[in-house]
């Protein structure tokens, strides 16, 4: 790992802030499945064969140099680590040998969300066989597991020092009302174990839906007010919109990145969102937002990749802006549409 990382009740030893006139630039990508459904494992030309053939670090070879050169990168994985055939009743269990979460290592990614609608497919014992898997490389992962109000398989969170910040982050899924109590809770304890910046994962929203749905305003408020800097969504599988409030980011839906079972309704739009952050009286201050844009591919090489023609930068951009005025939220300004940048003051987006 470039970066140190550790679970949240580690102690930390607090340096001094980020110095003024530098920069700490995070990275968010969507939904990385690193396998593929159980009806196709093992295929030619299907994401577990293409890592035999090509390497480990064949994913994320187009895009490493971006997510080397970042501070911290994020990633949703979404896919079960382990060697079990039995599973749940559904279309497209999501799997891989453990030896294939070795992939991360070569991925610029720092930490990964574990909890989404795929870590049960093969039931808590495979979940349980992925955090082992995890953990054996040495791999952060982060995400709590709530069934009645009860964890099941895990309540993890992480913290990271990175350039004398301090980051720490926790995921949940499908979030309902009732959950905004216990994500407080938790962004309560991480502020409390020194965290300069937190961010909230959350995988919600609906599948291949451009925009995010009513309700998700409102939580997205919620969790900001309630301390978080950034909600980071997946689960949509294609990109939805960006907005600012209250000095906090919400990523609606960072889209799938690179992902061993494509359907064909899926738009492989993607992208590497960053956000920069500048020191401040009252600590790290969010000054500018920048978006890659990038496309996904399919069966036979699953690697995301830069666009460079202008028509298809712009097409992911388009994406990203909310068409209408919500509450006290800011979307992104046309500008956005020309550059992927929007610089920000004060939480506010400039044009």
């Amino acid at each position: 790992m470039r970066k140190g990382v550790c679970a949240l009740m580690a102690l930390l030893f607090m340096l001094p802030c980020l110095a003024r006139g530098e920069t700490l630039t995070l990275s968010f990508v969507g939904d990385c499945s690193i396998g593929e459904a159980i009806q196709n494992k093992g295929e030619e030309n299907g994401y577990t064969w293409m890592l035999d053939h090509n390497g480990m670090d064949w994913p994320f070879s187009l895009v490493r140099e971006y997510l080397d050169a970042d501070d911290f990168t994020f990633a949703n994985l979404e896919v079960v680590f382990t060697e079990r055939t039995k599973h749940l009743d559904k279309m497209f269990p999501l799997c891989g040998a453990p030896r294939y979460a070795k992939a991360l290592l070569h991925s610029g990614v720092d930490a990964v969300n574990t909890v989404n609608n795929h870590c049960f497919d093969f039931n808590v014992e495979g979940y349980l066989d992925t955090m082992a898997a995890l953990d054996a490389i040495g791999f952060a992962h982060f995400g709590s597991v709530y069934v009645n109000n009860k964890t099941q398989g895990q309540d993890r969170m992480i913290m990271a020092r990175v350039r004398d910040v301090t980051i720490g982050a926790l995921g949940f899924t499908y979030p309902q009302e009732s959950d905004l109590r216990l994500i407080g809770e938790r962004i309560e304890r991480l502020r409390g174990a020194g965290c300069d910046l937190v961010v909230v994962s959350l995988h919600w929203g609906k599948e291949t839906h451009a925009m995010p749905e009513s309700w998700q305003f409102g939580f997205a408020r919620g969790v900001i007010d309630l301390g978080a800097d950034v909600v980071w969504g997946h689960h949509p599988h294609v990109l939805q919109p960006v907005q600012l409030y209250h000095g906090g980011v919400i990523l609606y839906s960072t889209g799938n990145f690179t992902f061993g079972t494509m359907s064909s309704k899926v738009d492989r739009d993607t992208g590497i969102f960053q956000l920069e952050y500048e020191k401040s009286d009252g600590g790290p201050t969010l000054s500018r937002l920048r978006v890659i844009p990038c496309v996904t591919t399919g069966k036979g090489d699953y690697r995301p990749y830069e666009l460079t023609e202008e028509a298809d930068r712009q097409r992911v951009f388009k994406k990203l802006i909310y068409p209408k005025p919500v509450g006290e939220m800011q979307n992104l300004p046309q500008s956005f549409l020309q550059t992927g940048v929007v610089d920000i003051a004060d939480g506010l987006p400039l044009e």
